[in-house]
């Protein structure tokens, strides 16, 4: 049987039992009818019955449809200042790349690093990290970089699937795939996040505190990555490229558009901003909306562009996801949950090494069996922030372990950013050759976080 009709059946009969069963101790009927709706969107995101925005949809709409909250609770967060900040980082992402931007600036890092495999591999890893806060997908990120690669790989003389070619494309998606989490604006999935997280400390956690908090894992990744890339795929013979192919590529640009200038100002102006919100105390969600609104305004952004160039569906699956933290609380299930799971869990998140090892560890094997990054970490930050809040521990803590433990890549069908990079690059790397390299940052990972700890001890993350 076709395994879409077997989690779409498995998924309706989850939700069925629920809502007729007798309530469980300390949950009302309500509450058991919104948990099965929940589940059954869980499975349908598992065996992939609907695409994940669609599902999402359908959870949002059965929870008012059944009448177990109001509409606008059901879709509450589609009002928020996250939501509308997600769309205009989609926007401000389009207009990077669409201006030649993003190739402009990559290009420009590459030109400025040795002409070799250490030199170039550290020239995607920096390239990937100074570009990363300026679009926030990164898939779209490692769709543009991917290419530029390829390139290099084939000019240095490296064979489809060598050990070069290998490396080079490992530092193409280190740098711009992995790097996600570094920057609030670097990834749509923080957004997502920080949706998740309880009011207050969505209202700490800035453009500039997210950026603190994560910086030593950063760190690690960014250095730690590069060295497990130059020991896992140092190739037979360091081949030096012809710088000439760069600065080929860079006159072929031309000088900087109008576009190209505008995208310039209107990114740095909402960088500066972003980082000293807690000094003027404008928004980031206003700060991101006026410079979208420029943007289209000097329809550096056409109409057209704004239509097909945003990620819609992965907006509306957003604002859909991140409306369980309003159902929830809403129906008492976080309450719930804190009181069945407490006496396990929190142990566990009080004990932060404990905690980063074990739920690294634990994440990652979920990962075979749950498609969806975004599912995956939606579902486990829904479960462990009331435990984080009882044990003394900020909720980001929490949730930055599960962001960073989503990003493996060992299986093929796990990473869709991973997925974007390696149709970009044709022909380039095998994915068997990448196993080892996924392998090494879940290692690396555990070790970034382990480096956060006195970082978020400073900033009263912790205890």
């Amino acid at each position: 049987m076709n395994k879409r009709i077997i989690g779409g059946i498995t998924g309706l009969t989850i939700a069925l039992v629920m809502a007729i069963i007798e309530p469980l101790a300390g949950l009302t009927h309500p509450a058991m009818v919104g948990l099965g709706i929940f589940f059954c969107a869980v499975v349908f995101w598992i065996f992939e019955v609907f695409p994940d925005y669609v599902t999402a949809l359908l959870m949002c709409g059965a929870w008012a449809g059944t009448g177990i909250v109001p509409f606008k609770t059901a879709f509450a967060q589609f009002s928020s200042d996250t939501w509308f900040l997600l769309i205009a980082a989609f926007g401000l992402g389009v207009a990077v790349a669409r201006s030649g931007l993003l190739n402009r600036v990559s290009l420009k890092v590459m030109e400025l690093f040795p002409a070799t495999f250490k030199g170039q591999t550290a020239a995607l890893v920096a390239a990937g990290n100074l570009i990363g806060p300026m679009i926030p997908s990164v898939t779209a990120k490692c769709a543009m970089a991917a290419p530029f690669a390829k390139g290099i790989s084939d000019k240095m003389g490296y064979k489809a699937d060598s050990r070069g070619a290998a490396g080079l494309f490992g530092a193409m998606f280190l740098g711009f795939g992995i790097s996600g989490p570094a920057f609030l604006s670097s990834s749509f999935m923080c957004y997502t996040i920080k949706g998740l997280l309880p009011p207050a400390v969505q209202a700490q956690m800035t453009w500039t505190a997210w950026a603190v908090n994560a910086l030593p894992w950063t760190l690690v990744i960014a250095f730690a990555g590069y060295f497990a890339i130059q020991f896992l795929y140092k190739p037979e013979q360091d081949v030096r490229v012809d710088k000439q192919y760069i600065k080929q590529q860079i006159i072929d640009l031309g000088p900087m558009s109008r576009n190209e200038k505008i995208v310039s100002v209107v990114l740095l102006a909402c960088l500066l901003l972003w980082m000293t919100e807690r000094v003027h105390g404008v928004s980031a969600a206003i700060v991101a909306v006026f410079a979208i609104c420029i943007l289209l305004g000097l329809d550096v952004i056409s109409r057209h562009d704004f239509r097909t160039g945003i990620g819609w569906d992965s907006v509306i699956f957003i604002g859909c996801i991140i409306n369980i933290g309003a159902v929830f609380p809403h129906l008492g299930i976080d309450k719930w949950i804190g009181s069945v799971a407490g006496p396990y869990l929190i142990p566990m998140v009080s004990n932060i090494w404990l905690y980063i090892i074990v739920g690294s560890i634990a994440i990652y094997l979920v990962r075979f069996f749950i498609v969806s990054m975004i599912a995956t970490f939606t579902i486990f930050t829904v479960i462990v922030t009331p435990f984080a809040v009882s044990a003394g521990v900020n909720p980001f803590v929490t949730a930055f372990v599960i962001l960073a433990a989503v990003n493996v890549f060992h299986m093929f069908y796990q990473n869709s950013t991973y997925l974007a990079g390696y149709y970009a690059a044709g022909d380039m790397v095998s994915h068997s050759k990448m196993i080892k390299l996924s392998v090494a940052y879940m290692i690396i990972s555990i070790i970034g976080l382990a480096a956060c700890v006195p970082v978020w001890k400073m900033t009263g993350l912790l205890p």
